[in-house]
């Protein structure tokens, strides 16, 4: 079951997802195998994740999807000590620039920006709301992460947010209508 049936247009990237865009880029992009020993077979949702992730990509060159990230997001990937995914962040951190500059400033999401600040979503860790609220401020309709948790407050976070906070299957399941007008 899908939060709704709109398409989402900006979509903020949590660092997992940049992480796992950089680890399996083969997979999302070249159709490259998968090991039967990969980490991702440890999340019994991770292959289905990634071909909702891949086929979110496969249309992503003709979509108009905006893919954003924030500073809060480079606080992530610069604590993984990892170059390439440095170099990767800064990939999609140009891909964001291009967007503002094609678009204009973001329009922050006020209701949801007052709602976190308000204190009415109180099992937010610290890194999530940082990470949320900067969705909000750039205007993103949509939060994807490949982790379980957070989406299982996706309802109650879209009610209070006005932001879905999604893994790649239920931002595929909302895609799908469409998908046959951007391949």
């Amino acid at each position: 079951m899908t939060l709704a049936t709109d398409f989402p247009q900006r979509i903020f990237l949590d660092s997992s997802s940049l992480q796992t865009m950089l680890n399996y880029g083969g997979f999302l992009y070249e159709d490259e195998d998968i090991g039967i020993n990969d980490p991702i077979h440890k999340d019994s949702f991770g292959i289905a994740k990634l071909e909702a992730l891949r086929k979110i990509m496969l249309i992503s060159e003709r979509a108009p999807f905006e893919f954003a990230i924030s500073r809060n997001s480079f606080k992530e990937v610069e604590r993984a000590r990892d170059s390439s995914y440095l170099r990767w962040a800064y990939d999609v951190l140009d891909h964001w620039n291009a967007c503002i500059e094609e678009s204009g400033p973001p329009e922050p999401n006020a209701t949801g920006l007052e709602a976190i600040e308000s204190g009415r979503i109180q099992y937010l860790g610290a890194g999530d709301r940082a990470l949320l609220v900067d969705a909000l401020r750039f205007g993103c309709d949509t939060f994807l992460t490949m982790e379980n948790k957070l989406p299982k407050n996706g309802l109650h976070l879209h009610k209070n947010l006005g932001i879905y906070v999604e893994a790649p299957i239920s931002v595929w399941e909302r895609i799908k209508p469409w998908a046959t007008l951007f391949r």
